[in-house]
């Protein structure tokens, strides 16, 4: 019987499993899609404490946030740098000098040991030296401060291998087929491959709900296999989709932060492999989110391109490469969804765990907070779990050829398509033509691993082909109506 069996494979289940490993418990993860395959490669790829969370007042969520930005990038530094970020200021703007100082101040103090680079205040001319592209009429300066910028799925992937080096069992595309009480206690739940239709039994003395903005389906889902006719556990979320565009490099290396003027949300140009990734936008969806809710809309795209315009003028005769779009776990709360809160919490029904809410900075937190609600469960001292904060396994190389990638993702990192390969295991996605010219060579070195026919082969081709056509074609959809 395992200690405890994880649904979900995104940066929290991940977590949650990589603990447990490293404490020496038997854990098994299944996840339903690829790892990473929501909102964890989905992200603004940034380790950050949430510089706009201090205008809510939420000081421990950030200060948290900021150690573990430090503490995360400092276990994988190939996966992680320090990023300048500028904050403009303009006449007609809404956040005044005096405000943004303090802020970045307070920033400073709430890192503590775990700080960058100090904040800095720049004057009109020097924010123009440092950022040609923004736009002059009525900037006042600008505030630059740092956090830093990773590579999303490909850290999970990490997390993904360091648990499973320590023992954790990981299967990705599962699906829970049925759950039921097992003798003596804990649960016993069945799950089957979407390709093989294998079907594999887990007993376990405890599950953990690590599914994201589906939690609240997962947990409603469980307790009617675990108790009939027991009425539905409450929602506890409250999901809001986050849209990014992906451009050719708008800063001279640079990340912005900046307020929209439509509706005074924040949003950020962030340089990411060779490009600037503008996001985000706060869309509010149902808990479980639907199919059709998980995908970018033509008024999203307008939104960003429209207030990207407004910071750097350029940017108007700009294409964006890509679109995407992830669901956000938020806790359930009153008020507009913007203004949301980070935090997370954990939810104990009997033998199911669940962990709600959080920020990928915070995925270790969460991990922990889990499992000690879980070593309570099994009559064990939470205080005996230990953290480990050494290096997470290097990635496999981006700049290797296509056809070693793909064998090594399928070997040593769980991937079962092409898409896995180029959008979650490499930045071959960033590309001019997205990776579309090495998919054939992906598809035939995952055909040798995983056994696939030549039918198969030329699907899997044509599938990452017409997701990438499908992205191409709503981004111009959204655009011929301001261009």
């Amino acid at each position: 019987m395992l200690d405890c069996l994880v649904l979900g494979g995104g940066i929290t289940g991940l977590g949650v499993a990589r603990l447990a490993a490293r404490n020496g418990w038997s854990v098994a993860l299944i996840e339903r899609d690829d790892i990473a395959a929501g909102a964890s490669g989905a992200s603004s790829h940034m380790l950050h404490g949430g510089l706009r969370y201090l205008e809510h007042g939420q000081f421990k969520l950030v200060r948290e946030a900021l150690a573990e930005r430090t503490a995360v990038a400092r276990m994988a530094p190939s996966l992680a740098r320090p990023v300048r970020f500028l904050v403009p200021l303009h006449r007609r703007g809404r956040m005044r000098p005096w405000r943004l100082r303090a802020g970045l101040a307070l920033y400073d103090v709430l890192a503590g040991r775990a700080r960058l680079s100090r904040h800095t205040m720049a004057r009109s001319a020097e924010a123009r030296a440092l950022e040609p592209a923004l736009d002059p009429d009525g900037l006042l300066g600008a505030g630059l401060y740092s956090d830093a910028v990773m590579d999303d799925a490909r850290l999970a992937v990490a997390v993904a291998r360091d648990a499973a080096m320590h023992g954790a069992t990981l299967h990705t595309r599962m699906d829970t087929v049925a759950a039921r009480p097992a003798e003596g206690g804990g649960v016993e739940l069945a799950a089957r491959d979407r390709e093989t239709r294998e079907e594999l039994r887990f007993t376990a003395r405890v599950i953990v709900n690590a599914t994201g903005a589906w939690s609240d389906g997962t947990r409603r889902d469980l307790a009617r296999m675990l108790q009939p006719g027991a009425p539905d556990p409450p929602h506890r979320l409250r999901p809001s989709r986050g849209t990014h565009l992906v451009y050719p490099a708008l800063t001279a290396g640079r990340g912005l932060l900046a307020f929209a003027a439509k509706d005074g949300r924040v949003f950020f140009v962030v340089p990411f492999g060779g490009r600037s990734l503008v996001g985000t936008t706060e869309v509010e969806t149902s808990s479980p989110p639907g199919p059709r809710e998980l995908e970018p809309t033509p008024e999203e795209i307008r939104y960003l391109a429209t207030e990207l315009a407004r910071v750097l003028p350029a940017a108007s005769a700009a294409r964006p490469l890509a679109v995407y779009a992830g669901v956000r776990p938020l806790l359930e709360s009153g008020g507009e969804v913007g203004g949301a809160t980070r935090e997370h919490r954990v939810f104990v029904d009997g033998a199911v765990v669940t962990i709600a809410g959080g920020k990928y900075t915070t995925f270790r937190v969460m991990a922990r907070d889990t499992l000690a609600a879980v070593a309570r469960s099994l009559g064990r001292d939470p205080a005996s779990l230990h953290e480990d904060t050494g290096p997470l396994p290097v990635p496999l190389a981006d700049d290797t050829d296509p056809v070693t990638l793909a064998a090594q993702a399928a070997e040593h990192e769980w991937a079962r398509s092409v898409e896995d390969v180029l959008r979650r295991r490499s930045l071959r996605w960033l590309a001019d033509d997205r990776g579309l010219g090495d998919a054939p060579a992906v598809a035939d070195a995952l055909a040798r691993r995983l056994g696939w026919s030549a039918e198969r082969k030329r699907e899997e081709v044509e599938q990452y082909a017409a997701r990438v056509r499908a992205e191409q074609a709503l981004i111009a959809r959204a655009l011929e109506v301001t261009s």
